[in-house]
């Protein structure tokens, strides 16, 4: 299961150091004069995406959830540095933090421009670096939770030992982990909660809310204004927002489903008791995926972003024609003139 896993991880990491190249290559090319200010919030999402990927290769995280733990170990060439993996996981946690903070951002600041435009030429220069603060923030925080509440503990790992040695083959004497253990259970049944844990738990949990509440607000709002101002703003002008507001929409849609409602539900069934085991493993492996299928997001609906493949297309059809024919020299000569309009 876990080597299947890692295929997973190694092809999603991969992929995305590919598309989130192309797409930092069309941000510098086609945004500047698209999007403002807001390219910047672009690039550095897109950067993000790729450090995330790296992070997760250091890691190569394992997750089960067994009784009322959760637990993650390292599975990495780190896999027995106790110290250092719990940095690590805690920066992979961390990381997913960072990730729906930077996505809450870009709809705040879509939020600016169509809702308040009079308040836009206050995020620039130096002062949009201020909209990265609450990122930084829930980053830190995010860090704190995982590194002192979800530690490895003697205890945690006696918890989760028989069951990880069945299915990782590993000890949790020995591998580094993180894990979240709701109640400790005595000789008698008598269960006690274990405070940290709880605490955070619901960190973590009111990290996630905080987030999507921003970003289903934002995103109300543009909907609302895009549809009343229809007739006040430039076709071009709406047309660009409404492309941008899609282009969100579905960068929200796609990790909500595969990773943060699935981070939610699985953070909470250990509450329940409620065994899952190796399908705790689902928003590891979406995860990795996500940062090479999110960039393919603009690339479709940003119109210029689009265009930038299809007149590509145009000229390898008009040369693959060309080759087939083998017209005389002043047959071909006459035949490129399509192609430099095209490319032109």
């Amino acid at each position: 299961m876990h080597s299947l896993l890692h295929i997973v991880q190694y092809s999603g990491i991969g992929l995305a150091q590919v598309t989130n190249l192309v797409m930092l290559i069309l941000i510098h090319k086609k945004a500047k004069g698209l999007f403002g200010s807001y390219r910047y919030l672009m690039a550095i999402f897109t950067t993000y995406s790729i450090v995330y990927t790296w992070i997760e290769m250091i890691a190569l995280p394992l997750m089960y959830v067994h009784g009322s733990m959760f637990i993650m170990i390292v599975d990495s060439f780190l896999r027995y540095e106790k110290l250092i993996g719990l940095y690590v996981l805690s920066l992979y946690c961390a990381s997913f933090a960072m990730c729906i903070s930077l996505l809450a951002t870009q709809f705040y600041y879509r939020y600016i421009a169509v809702c308040q435009p009079q308040n836009l030429g206050k995020l620039n220069g130096l002062r949009l670096r201020l909209l990265f603060v609450p990122c930084i923030l829930f980053f830190i925080a995010w860090f704190c939770l995982v590194f002192f509440a979800m530690k490895g503990t003697e205890e945690k790992a006696e918890y989760a030992k028989k069951i990880i040695l069945e299915v990782y083959k590993e000890d949790t004497s020995k591998v580094a982990f993180i894990a979240l253990q709701f109640w400790d259970e005595d000789p008698d049944g008598n269960k006690t909660f274990r405070v940290f844990d709880w605490l955070s738990y619901f960190g973590c949990l009111s990290i996630i809310g905080s987030c999507f509440s921003t970003i289903l607000f934002c995103a109300t709002k543009i909907y609302v204004k895009l549809k009343y101002s229809q007739n006040v703003m430039s076709r071009k002008t709406r047309e660009l927002h409404g492309q941008l507001l899609k282009t969100l929409v579905f960068q929200t849609a796609l990790p909500f489903f595969t990773m943060y409602s699935v981070v939610g539900c699985i953070l909470s069934l250990p509450i329940f008791e409620i065994d899952i085991g190796l399908i705790a493993n689902f928003p590891g492996s979406a995860a990795c995926v996500y940062p090479a299928l999110e960039p393919l997001i603009a690339m479709y609906f940003v119109k210029d972003f689009k265009n930038v493949f299809k007149c590509k297309s145009k000229v390898e059809v008009a040369v693959a024609n060309i080759e087939m024919q083998k017209p005389p020299y002043n047959s071909l000569r006459s035949s490129l003139v399509p192609i430099n309009k095209v490319l032109n």
